[in-house]
C-alpha cells in the first residue's frame, strides 16, 4: 500500500517536472523570438565615429532677433538704369527717390549712406505715393548735373530737388524728405513773367525775384534745375524764386538779352533793378548768399520795360503766321506772295490819294 502511494507520488512529481521543464523551455524560445525580432527591427549599431559625434553637444540654434531691414533681396532698394527712371516718373501720381552712388570705385561712404536710406525705407514707401530706388548710372548723374557721390534727388511730380545735406542721420534725411514734398519754384514763361515778377515796377516792399534763365534742350543747362529748386527752398519767405526756358520764351530772352551759349543765366530783380549772377561757382550757398545779400555789391541796371499790348499782338500774329509757313512750304510761298501783293496795292491806293489831293489843291 505505501509502495503503490510512493509510486503514485513519484510519477506525479516527475510529470510536474516534465510540465515544468517544458514551459521553462517554451519561455527561453519565446525570450529568444522577441530579441531576433527586436534586433531585426532596430536600427544597425552606430559605428564609434558617429557615437563619438553623437556624444558631442548639438549646438543649438541661435535665437531669431528681429529681421534686419533690406539684408535680402526681396526687400532690398530698387537698383535700376535710366530706362526704368524714366518709366517711373511718367506715372505723374507717384514721388520718385533716388539714391545715386559710384560703381565704378570703391566708395564706403556710398555703403554707409545707402544703410541710412534703407533704414526708413519702409517709412518712405509707406505713403504709396513715393517709390525709392538706387542708381550708379552715370547717364542719370549726369543728366541731374551731379559728379560727386553719394548724392540723392527727390521728384516730387517730375520736379526735382537736390539734397544738400549729409548722410549720417535717417531721421535726418526723412525730415527733409517730409519738408520738400512741395515745389517751390515758380514755372515763368512770356505770358506770366510780368504779371507773376512785376520787375519793372515793383510795388513797395514787394518780394525780390530771383529768376534762373536755361535751356531744357541743352544738358548742362537743364541739370541745374535740382539745385535750383534747393535754392528755391532755402530762400522760401524771403524771396521768390522762378525759372524760364528761352527755348520757348523767345519775348522774355530778348528782352533781357538772354544768349543761349551762356546759360544758365541768374538774374536777381529788385525794387525796379537788376543783378547778373556772375560768380564762377554755382553751388546752394553761393547763390543763396547773392540773393540775400551779395548782390548788393554790384551796380544794378533798370529793368527793360515789358512789350506794350500792341507789340505783343504783333509777336503772337508773326510767331502763329511763321509756324504755318514752316509747317507748309507751299502756303509758305503763297504767304510771301500774298504779302508782296498786299504791300503793291497798298501802295498804289497811297499813290492815288496823294495824287487825287494834289489835284484838288490846284483846283
Amino acid at each position: 500500500m505505501k509502495t503503490s502511494s510512493f509510486l503514485t507520488l513519484a510519477t506525479v512529481s516527475v510529470i510536474f517536472l516534465i510540465l515544468l521543464s517544458s514551459e521553462v523551455d517554451a519561455k527561453k524560445k519565446d525570450k529568444n523570438l522577441k530579441v531576433t525580432v527586436a534586433d531585426d527591427v532596430a536600427p544597425p549599431a552606430p559605428s564609434k565615429k558617429t557615437k563619438k559625434s553623437a556624444s558631442k553637444e548639438v549646438p543649438s540654434p541661435p535665437a531669431k532677433s528681429a529681421p534686419s531691414k533690406h539684408k535680402d533681396d526681396d526687400n532690398s532698394i530698387d537698383d535700376v538704369d535710366e530706362d526704368r527712371i524714366d518709366e517711373i516718373l511718367r506715372d505723374a501720381s507717384k514721388n520718385l527717390v533716388i539714391f545715386l552712388y559710384d560703381g565704378k570705385v570703391p566708395c564706403p561712404t556710398c555703403t554707409e549712406a545707402l544703410s541710412e536710406v534703407e533704414e526708413i525705407d519702409d517709412d518712405i514707401e509707406a505713403t504709396g505715393y513715393v517709390q525709392v530706388v538706387k542708381t550708379n548710372d552715370r547717364s542719370v548723374a549726369r543728366e541731374l548735373g551731379i559728379n560727386v557721390f553719394p548724392s540723392l534727388v527727390y521728384y516730387r511730380r517730375k520736379n526735382p530737388i537736390l539734397y544738400d545735406g549729409d548722410f549720417k542721420d535717417s531721421e535726418t534725411l526723412l525730415r527733409w524728405l517730409r519738408a520738400h514734398e512741395e515745389v517751390a519754384t515758380w514755372d515763368l514763361t512770356d505770358d506770366t513773367f510780368e504779371s507773376r515778377t512785376d520787375s519793372h515796377s515793383p510795388d513797395e516792399g514787394s518780394i525780390d525775384w530771383f529768376v534762373m534763365f536755361y535751356d531744357a534742350d541743352e544738358g548742362n543747362s537743364n541739370a541745374f534745375v535740382p539745385l535750383w529748386e534747393t535754392v528755391a527752398h532755402k530762400l522760401r519767405g524771403l524771396v521768390n524764386v522762378g525759372k524760364i526756358e528761352i527755348s520757348v520764351n523767345d519775348d522774355v530772352t530778348e528782352r533781357f538779352h538772354i544768349e543761349e551759349r551762356d546759360c544758365p543765366v541768374f538774374l536777381l530783380f529788385h525794387r525796379g533793378k537788376m543783378y547778373r549772377y556772375k560768380e564762377s561757382a554755382k553751388d546752394v550757398r553761393s547763390l543763396t548768399n547773392f540773393a540775400l545779400h551779395k548782390y548788393k555789391e554790384q551796380r544794378g541796371h533798370r529793368v527793360p520795360e515789358p512789350p506794350t499790348a500792341i507789340e505783343q499782338v504783333y509777336e503772337f500774329a508773326k510767331e502763329k503766321i511763321m509756324d504755318v509757313m514752316d509747317d507748309n512750304q507751299t502756303l509758305s510761298v503763297l504767304g510771301v506772295g500774298g504779302l508782296i501783293v498786299i504791300v503793291a496795292v497798298t501802295l498804289i491806293i497811297k499813290a492815288y490819294r496823294i495824287r487825287a489831293e494834289n489835284k484838288n489843291k490846284v483846283a
